[in-house]
């Protein structure tokens, strides 16, 4: 059987964060897991970097919004669709906080757009693709800004 490529593992990971926004603690990932994908898929909960980031996301949701919040202030997150805001979560936690695995920027950037592409519309691959690159290019500064906040605001996406 044919390994689940980080490709669609991510794709699966968007999804999984959509489902988890909708259904909030209710969510239950076997069973979205086991419902939805092949069987290739039913032990990615296993997975060290789906595992990783699908909880790293749902905890850092602040944080994650911060960088939509400083790299495009123009945009009301809570106006935002959750899909168009999952892609640059997870190439945002990529580049921040991964652990378990090195990502290139440049690919957590690519990945994004393309989640974008099949998951989203046109406009959105701009927003995209322009928080995305400001973050690669002041993610030392915005690090920094961010250990010296007092508290960061959740939006109650998770």
């Amino acid at each position: 059987m044919k390994k689940v490529s980080r490709h669609e593992t991510r794709e699966c990971l968007l999804q999984a964060l959509y489902g988890r926004s909708v259904l909030g603690e209710r969510f239950d990932l076997g069973v979205f897991l086991e419902s939805y994908f092949d069987e290739r898929y039913a032990d990615l909960s296993k997975d060290a970097y789906f595992s990783e980031a699908f909880a790293g996301i749902v905890t850092r949701e602040g944080e994650l919004c911060s960088v939509v919040r400083k790299f495009a202030p123009k945009f009301e997150i809570q106006m935002m669709p959750v899909v168009n805001l999952l892609p640059v979560f997870i190439a945002a936690f990529e580049m921040l906080y991964l652990e378990c695995d090195k990502v290139p920027e440049k690919v957590s950037i690519d990945e994004a757009i393309e989640l974008t592409k099949k998951f989203s519309d046109e406009n959105s691959r701009t927003l995209v693709n322009g928080v995305l690159n400001s973050l690669k290019n002041d993610r030392e500064v915005f690090k920094t800004e961010l250990a010296a906040a007092p508290e960061v605001r959740k939006f109650g996406i998770f």
